[in-house]
């Protein structure tokens, strides 16, 4: 229900989900996971949509092979986001450097972290936004990130790296289905209003119930980037906003 609140102790899984930031820029959905059901009850650390641990970051330009990509990639574009919850409300910014790693070039919001591994954005032709894992300077995988020109239905895989090990050494794969929920929904923000598409994705698995533990709701505007984000939590058949994300201002050069 929208106005419930169960606190994070009760729930099958602990959302531990603030944005993480390094200076002052945020990784746009990186989100922390405590699952108190897994077995020695590690740490979860699940990198959902933009995980972005990178290396040899330097300001520059990439040209971007699409004209009217979801998630414009440039290092003179930045977004300033308004995240809230029960606890609070709280601002953060985000931009994007250049990073080479093994002679390949891509966007990333995050600085990096000598010894974890890294991943990379880049849009193609068809303005797709795809992420590129790399460990000990080597790809790992590639995966679609945002998909572009969908139909409300419409369905991929994307694979997460989902970490789970405190200090990032060690980490499992795991396969995400992303479902077009939306293609011209009007989102109204601070920033204004924008023409979006809707993707919905369940991070942390199922309950016994058959409901997912988590569900993510993301809004992308064509060329501008995330609009919105809805963060819902589901327990023993109940559901509530946990968290609500707004753009509120940003630059992006066309």
């Amino acid at each position: 229900v929208g106005g419930q609140c169960i606190a994070p102790k009760t729930r099958t899984t602990l959302i531990l989900d603030r944005w993480r930031s390094v200076k002052i820029r945020s990784n746009i959905t990186l989100y922390t996971f405590k699952n108190l059901n897994m077995k020695n009850n590690s740490l979860m650390l699940a990198f959902s949509f933009l995980f972005l641990l990178l290396a040899a970051c330097e300001k520059d330009s990439i040209k971007d092979e699409s004209s009217k990509p979801l998630l414009p990639l440039d290092t003179n574009n930045s977004w300033t986001y308004e995240r809230t919850t029960t606890y609070g409300t709280n601002s953060y910014s985000t931009e994007f450097d250049i990073c080479n790693i093994a002679d390949f070039e891509g966007y990333t919001s995050r600085e990096y972290v000598v010894g974890e591994p890294i991943s990379l954005l880049k849009n193609d032709k068809d303005g797709n936004c795809i992420e590129y894992l790399f460990n000990d300077n080597e790809l790992v995988y590639s995966t679609i990130l945002f998909k572009n020109g969908l139909k409300k239905g419409d369905k991929w895989n994307y694979k997460a790296a989902v970490f789970t090990d405190g200090d990032y050494s060690k980490y499992e794969i795991e396969e995400r289905e992303i479902k077009c929920i939306v293609t011209d929904s009007l989102i109204s923000t601070p920033a204004g209003d924008f023409i979006c598409v809707g993707f919905e994705y369940h991070p942390g698995g199922f309950q016994s119930n058959g409901d997912p533990n988590h569900t993510m709701i993301q809004f992308l505007s064509e060329n501008i980037g995330i609009v919105k984000h809805m963060h819902y939590e589901h327990d023993n058949g109940d559901t509530w906003l946990f968290a609500e994300t707004v753009l509120v201002d940003y630059t992006v050069n066309n």
